[in-house]
């Protein structure tokens, strides 16, 4: 039972999903009848989705009830693409018809509490028990770290870190600048959703400039001394883009060199930070950012505005019997990313199998892998392998894999397919 717990988990984890359960499940897993549980899912991601339809498939009997505000959820991964024109939003926006087919309760009002005494979460309209609660609530932003800055403001200088309309406005609005205008980004040195999204925004609409709009410029003020994959972008970026060089569209002036915003000038349109004030046609300003509100309206979140989990299984350390996965979760040195997000969902869905089962716990391994689309024909990618510490709580790293910087073009040119591949088949596992 351990041995076939322990394979179908590895095979969870390097993104086999929703395949490996219908390959694995039946034969290697001994389904419990006994009793029929009721688990409520908050949030629609691909950490809830994901969840959702995998302990469907582990225990077809289960009471699965999904709580989702939206009809549709839109995707943050490949959505650079979608702002730069290269690829439609349909592409990036999924329903839930295929959860609802499989026998999951869909139901589409906002969360608004967890009764942990009474095991039961409401809805403005609705009443829902459950054995297990999953929260996979996503992110919030704390817009209030740069002066001037507000949550109104955002749809004047849109983040566009969530959600479409943020992603459209945006994207407005480097369809209007004119040839010779200038971009403005930054982003904060806390953590936040996609650690290396920011830098491939940065080459996406490089890449755009360059098409539509050569005389103008990116100017990237990061509050980070180092970003994530930095050589490996930096060598992109030289070879597509001319950085380091007096031609080079894209700018970056990292916290050494004085690039941390403190104060957004909105009439001026001018980000300030100690390295000058700069004047952007568009500003693209990337907040900090902290579990999403329903967590810390439901007692889940630490001081550091996440939730702090019990790596093993994702449960609450705050309150019992809830669950929190995905970007909302603390889950130390696993990054807030879609893959991570799956991985979380697999790894706690098989933890309340167990549970339910009443078998030994396991100490569940994870993964990421992460893609960064540089360019039209250009990508790279890190994949990290992940143990979890029982007695630290914390995931440790074992292996990293990362693009060396004397990959041959050609690899370049397949891990950017394979950024696809690996986003269809997220997307499958999650959303059908």
């Amino acid at each position: 039972m351990i041995d076939d717990r322990r394979t179908l988990l590895k095979w969870l984890i390097t993104g086999a999903g929703i395949a490996a359960l219908d390959a694995a499940a039946g034969p290697s897993i001994k389904i419990s009848q006994a009793k029929v549980y009721k688990v409520v899912v908050v949030g629609g991601g691909f950490a809830g989705a994901t969840f959702a339809r995998t302990l469907k498939r582990l225990i077809p009997n289960t009471v699965i009830t999904l709580i989702e505000e939206y009809t549709e959820y839109f995707s943050g991964p490949l959505s650079a693409e979608c702002l730069t024109g290269k690829r439609n939003e349909e592409t990036l926006t999924f329903d839930y018809k295929k959860l609802v087919s499989e026998g999951i309760n869909v139901v589409h009002e906002r969360a608004l509490t967890i009764d942990a005494t009474q095991k039961v979460v409401k809805t403005p309209n609705t009443t829902h028990r459950y054995d297990r609660c999953i929260v996979a609530a996503g992110i919030d932003f704390d817009f209030d770290h740069i002066k001037g800055h507000s949550e109104g403001l955002a749809d004047v200088f849109p983040h566009a870190w969530k959600g479409k309309d943020q992603l459209s406005a945006l994207k407005k609005q480097l369809e209007e600048m004119p040839d010779g205008g200038t971009v403005l980004m930054s982003a904060p040195n806390t953590e936040y959703r996609c650690p290396p999204g920011p830098y491939e925004r940065v080459s996406q609409i490089a890449e755009y400039l360059i098409a539509h709009k050569p005389n103008s410029k990116i100017i990237f003020l990061d509050s980070k001394e180092r970003f994530p994959k930095q050589a490996q972008f930096e060598l992109a970026w030289k070879q597509l883009y001319g950085y380091g060089t007096a031609e080079s569209i894209i700018t970056w002036i990292g916290a050494q060199q004085g690039g941390t915003v403190t104060e957004l000038r909105p009439d001026t349109r001018e980000l300030v930070c100690q390295a000058g004030a700069f004047k952007g046609d568009v500003i693209n300003i990337i907040p900090r950012q902290k579990a999403d509100l329903f967590t810390a309206a439901n007692g889940l979140t630490g001081e550091n505005g996440w939730c702090p989990v019990n790596t093993q299984t994702f449960e609450s350390l705050k309150v019992a019997n809830v669950h929190v996965i995905g970007d909302a979760a603390d889950a130390h040195s696993l990054p807030k990313s879609a893959f991570a997000a799956a991985c979380q969902a697999r790894v706690c869905a098989l933890a309340v199998y167990s549970l339910f089962n009443q078998l030994p716990l396991m100490t569940p391994e994870y993964m990421n892998v992460c893609f960064s689309l540089c360019g039209t024909h250009y990508a790279i990618s890190v994949t990290v392998s992940y143990q979890q510490n029982p007695q630290t709580n914390k995931i440790d790293v074992i292996s990293t894999n990362i693009t060396p910087l004397d990959a041959p073009k050609t690899q370049y040119v397949s891990e950017v397919q394979s950024a696809y591949a690996m986003f269809n088949s997220m997307a499958s596992g999650a959303f059908g």
